[in-house]
């Protein structure tokens, strides 16, 4: 038996092989584990849930992959046993992965992981591989199998995540479906009432307001003394409002003009429009790629909260700030490049409904039930920083995500809205799923 560092490999003959998932038995705080298994194509995604083979699904369609069951010993050791036989492999099948989970802990607290080959017709041991550096992960990529010039090599990867075998699975293009979906049979019509408790799905932004309209709208203003309507600035482009309870966004402040400031170089602001106390939206943009921050400035004229901070071309943030609507908001730049600077009410942000992307920091309304929140930062820089909170109307904080690493990604639970999302990421894009709080019947185990 050869034994392995993270990162090393070995040839595999053409033959089939076992592999142990071995760790200390559950109990005395220490968590159950699963072992399973991902058949991955050339772009290393599944394609389909039949390419995971797990305690719900035991054998790949082509027979390929299993997983054989679990062994005990006297020691207190378990070993879940999966069987491979490469000769067996489709020609799409380029990696198969071999993973452990845990649903109720992490693998700080599994002693003794480490995952080991054998000849399935000789006995032969292959490798070993032990698991020395786990802390906070509730999955392991524990190593793989590969093609390489025409033949099979076996890798010990070693990587963990902190979303479970649900998140790792969805990295490879495993999506959970509907617990409870529709019967294949069941009509649809479009013009069924919508329950007035279930989401709208926002379609096309509505079509712009004729100008004459808006001309007449103008006119009356006038007659009634009302202040007359100002077309809104088009540097830097606000996001569009989008469908959502009118009253959500009216929980964290009250609709204002918008403010909008351009210059050039460090500078301080004075925004100069009344502004209820709340929430209000600091959305500034820079063009270059120096260094830019916005920071709010107090009562003292000191920097106060970091309204942006990036390095990214052409790039800013938005970003929420809590405002006591006391003395007037002012705002401080520090950058060499032109810039802009925007103030904006809550009632303009997007809501976050199901899937939302973007890049750097941003801010997103969520009004949804309570549900599992996904984020994903994919950076090209070697070590990323990815943090996000939720903010209540009365300022209450919900740490949703706080990665650090190549590809920061975390699962947590999402409170019912009314919430402000708040994503902060020097670099990167990023991407935010919504789900329900409820396991989906793919995911759910079935009993031992």
């Amino acid at each position: 038996m050869t034994e392995i560092v993270k990162g090393g490999n070995l040839p595999v003959p053409g033959q089939a092989w076992r592999i142990a998932v071995v760790r200390r038995d559950a109990g005395e705080g220490v968590p159950e584990v699963d072992a399973s298994a991902l058949l991955l194509d050339a772009s290393g995604r599944v394609r389909g849930d039949g390419d995971l083979v797990f305690y719900n699904q035991p054998v790949h369609a082509s027979g390929a992959v299993r997983l054989l069951g679990q062994v005990r010993d006297e020691e207190r050791r378990v070993a879940d046993w999966l069987e491979i036989d490469t000769e067996r492999v489709e020609p799409a099948v380029q990696r198969i992965v071999i993973t452990a989970s845990s649903e109720h802990g992490t693998f700080g607290q599994v002693p003794g992981l480490h995952i080991r080959t054998v000849s399935a017709t000789t006995g032969e041991q292959l490798a070993l591989y032990e698991v020395d550096d786990a802390s906070t992960e509730t999955a392991f990529l524990l190593g793989e199998f590969y093609r390489r010039d025409g033949a099979w090599k076996f890798r010990a990867v070693g990587q963990g995540y902190a979303s479970g075998l649900v998140g790792l699975a969805e990295d490879f293009g495993i999506v959970g479906r509907d617990p409870d979906p529709a019967p294949a049979d069941e009509p649809v019509h479009d013009d069924d009432p919508v329950p007035a408790d279930e989401p709208v799905s926002v379609g096309a932004a509505p079509e712009a307001i004729p100008e004459e309209l808006l001309a007449k709208v103008r006119e009356a203003e006038a007659e009634a003394g009302a202040a007359p309507v100002r077309a809104p600035a088009q540097v830097p482009a606000p996001r569009p409002p989008q469908a959502g309870p009118r009253s959500d966004a009216e929980l964290f402040g009250g609709d204002f003009p918008e403010f909008v400031r351009s210059g050039e170089g460090k500078a301080d602001i004075t925004v100069d429009v009344p502004i209820p106390a709340g929430y209000v939206v600091v959305e500034s943009t820079r063009k270059g790629d120096g260094y830019f921050a916005v920071h709010s400035i107090d009562e003292k004229g000191d920097s106060d909260a970091l309204l942006a901070n990036t390095l990214m071309e052409d790039q800013g943030a938005r970003r929420v700030l809590r405002y006591d609507g006391k003395a007037p908001l002012r705002l401080r730049v520090s950058c060499h490049e032109p810039w802009t600077v925007a103030v904006r009410p809550v009632s303009t942000l997007e809501v976050l409904d199901g899937t939302a992307e973007g890049r750097g920091s941003d801010v997103l309304l969520y009004t949804g039930p309570a549900g599992q929140l996904t984020s994903r930062l994919s950076t090209r820089l070697s070590f990323e920083w990815f943090n996000i909170h939720g903010y209540e109307p009365d300022g209450r904080d919900h740490l949703l995500a706080n990665e650090a690493s190549r590809l920061p990604r975390e699962t947590r639970p999402l409170p019912a809205g009314p919430l402000l999302v708040q994503l902060v990421s020097a670099d990167g894009d990023w991407t935010l799923k919504v789900r329900p709080p409820k396991e989906n019947r793919f995911w759910r185990r079935a009993s031992r």
